[in-house]
């Protein structure tokens, strides 16, 4: 502890807050430092949304280690037949978790063990098994554990893309499984130790660990390892579970029986927290609840300045499994659709078929409102193993997006036909990614009217007149964007990459991230530009990327002339709220003032003086 504590800490004001964590920072600000109430604080990342207090259960269902002994040759059959016993067990539990899991989270959940499955019933990897036996003569256990070490060393040295990388941790439950099943063990029954509000640490958590949890006592996560991307990630959001991943040493710092505060907003773990922080997890969620209703009130009206123009607000949708939870918050539509999980979080391509349930399944989740779903935009780096090529040096400047599509006709067009087939079901609207010329923009739509093509030759129903837009993502495709726009239907920004392509930053860089700037004057520029070529040929042109929800950003787009944003769902109503605050003409003065400016700095003062001056409140 660091100080005396007080009896009390006091509330805020700003509805705005979302995570708790930011609840305690405004705290402090006022002068009450809540350190003064827990133990410590641990930081890792945030893997799912929520937050929950509860004691800790410390999860060491881990891998097992084993050591080689030889058999006589007398033995080897009996051993395979051991072995091939063991498989089948796992086998036999997986199918129960499929089971369970469709019942109680959902049919995409599921998948993650149909896949456990399909690795189990690999001829080649049991063959390999069995081969290791019979040559090497060894224990079952050691062989087994060797053939999946192996595929877990291939991915840790060649995969530079989360996705991939996690997919290591579903062969360590696969063989964590078989290998205690051969030891005559069972997996740990977690509805024996736990309680209830019990919060479970581990130094990883497999996907099975993670769906065998009872969701009526475990109220949070807490990782050493993994990803927002890692399955089980994906299943906690599924179960509405608040998680922390990739926290390190959370497991050998974090002692069963203590008490924890986990913030799956923020990332934030607090140890033992007194009853005065307790107190304010309560306020806290108190506060949320009053927020929420108050920002209700807007879901009815439209994003309009107070002179009647109307910006279009839509959502980022990452993951399948967000669809129903993100279509019940009141938006316009979908302006980005991101398809790449579909194509990192497996061992092969996803078939027409496959992705069809998925983009239906948003169109018809969001009824009448458009969604805009972008085709496949990962690097060659992701794909490396499956596209047989090299990881590359420089993947943001190498083989990615639309040019990946284009190189693999009958995977793009595959692609192609999913989203037409599913535009027969809602409004859909179709994106290339990464677009720097007009040749690619054309041989992309070529593929769709080909797409076309191969579709009425089956019969199937699709719109006929879904709208395909353009991804303006480099100073390349600004320059151009006058001839780009004869060829789209509309633009749609990605501020992300157009920041990092023209600042020449990779955001995610230590020693750079800092220099990266929405505010910068030629982002502004190349913003305008876009605008007037897109406006100019009669097309609307959209914003996607964390600047669309920048209170800064937001009034400057809009002065802009963008005719709609598109960004999480947190930021929305907040968003919503600004705009309702100033006119479009105040939007565009500060623009053209914004336009002149030579800092990002000198940018972000000219705007806070406008809020100031015209009395508009900030999120």
């Amino acid at each position: 502890m660091k100080g005396p504590r007080s009896s009390s800490l006091p509330g805020i004001s700003d509805e705005s807050l979302l995570s708790f964590s930011s609840w305690l920072e405004n705290n402090k600000s006022l002068g009450i430092d809540p350190q003064d109430h827990y133990h410590s604080v641990l930081h890792g990342i945030a893997g799912s949304p929520g937050v929950a207090i509860g004691r800790v259960y410390l999860h060491t269902n881990a891998d097992i280690w084993v050591a080689a002994r030889s058999i006589d040759e007398a033995d080897i059959d009996r051993e395979i037949a051991r072995f091939r016993i063991a498989v089948d067990a796992v086998i036999a539990e997986r199918e129960g978790l499929i089971q369970r899991t469709r019942e109680t989270i959902g049919h995409r959940q599921a998948q993650i063990f149909e896949s456990h499955v399909m690795l189990l019933q690999d001829e080649e990897l049991i063959g390999k098994t069995i081969r290791r036996i019979r040559n090497e003569r060894r224990n079952a256990d050691y062989c087994f554990y060797i053939a999946l070490q192996e595929a877990i060393d291939i991915i840790d040295r060649v995969a530079t893309d989360p996705f991939f990388k996690e997919r290591a941790s579903d062969l360590e439950d696969v063989r964590a499984s078989v290998l205690h099943q051969l030891a005559g063990d069972s997996p740990d029954d977690p509805e024996r130790d736990l309680v209830s509000e019990t919060v479970v640490v581990a130094h990883g958590l497999t996907p099975s660990d993670t769906a065998r949890m009872p969701s009526d006592k475990v109220i949070g996560f807490i990782t050493d390892t993994g990803g927002p991307t890692s399955h089980a990630s994906i299943l906690a959001r599924s179960m509405g579970i608040p998680a922390i991943v990739g926290c390190a040493r959370a497991s050998s710092t974090i002692a069963p029986g203590q008490t924890v505060i986990v913030d799956g907003y923020s990332g934030h773990i607090y140890i033992d927290p007194d009853e005065v922080l307790r107190e304010q997890v309560r306020r806290w969620r108190e506060r949320l609840a009053e927020r929420t209703r108050i920002l209700e009130d807007l879901a009815t009206v439209p994003a309009e300045t107070v002179d009647g123009h109307r910006v279009s607000l839509e959502l980022n949708i990452e993951l399948p499994d967000e669809i129903t939870r993100m279509s019940k918050f009141p938006t316009d539509g979908v302006g980005l659709f991101r398809t790449e999980f579909l194509f990192l979080a497996r061992d092969d391509w996803p078939d027409e078929d496959e992705q069809y349930e998925v983009y239906t399944r948003l169109a018809k989740a969001f009824v009448e409102r458009p969604v805009t779903i972008r085709t496949m935009d990962v690097g060659g780096d992701k794909l490396s193993r499956r596209l047989h090529v090299e990881p590359e040096d420089n993947p943001f400047l190498g083989w990615r997006a639309i040019r990946i599509s284009l190189a693999q006709p009958d995977v793009f067009r595959t692609q192609l036909r999913a989203v037409l087939r599913a535009s027969a079901h809602g409004n859909v609207r179709l994106m290339f990614p990464l677009v720097t010329s007009v040749d690619e923009l054309r041989q992309a739509r070529e593929h769709v009217e080909q797409a076309k093509a191969e579709l009425d030759s089956r019969a199937e129903r699709y719109d006929s007149e879904m709208l395909v837009g353009t991804m303006i993502e480099t100073p390349a495709s600004v320059m151009i964007a006058d001839e780009l726009a004869q060829d789209s239907d509309f633009f749609s920004i990605g501020t992300n990459d157009l920041v990092q392509y023209t600042l020449a930053i990779d955001r995610n860089n230590e020693h750079v991230a800092a220099l990266f700037d929405t505010s910068h004057p030629a982002i502004l520029r190349l913003i305008n530009r876009t605008v007037i070529a897109g406006h100019r040929a009669g097309i609307p042109v959209y914003v996607c990327g964390e600047m669309a929800h920048e209170p800064v950003a937001a009034m400057l787009l809009v002065g802009l002339g963008i005719d709609g944003l598109s960004m999480a769902p947190g930021g929305i109503p907040e968003l919503k709220q600004l705009i309702r605050q100033f006119s479009l003409a105040d939007a565009q003065q500060v623009a053209r003032e914004a336009l002149e400016q030579t800092t990002g700095e000198d940018v972000r003062k000219l705007v806070r003086h406008a809020f100031s001056e015209r009395g508009i409140l900030t999120p």
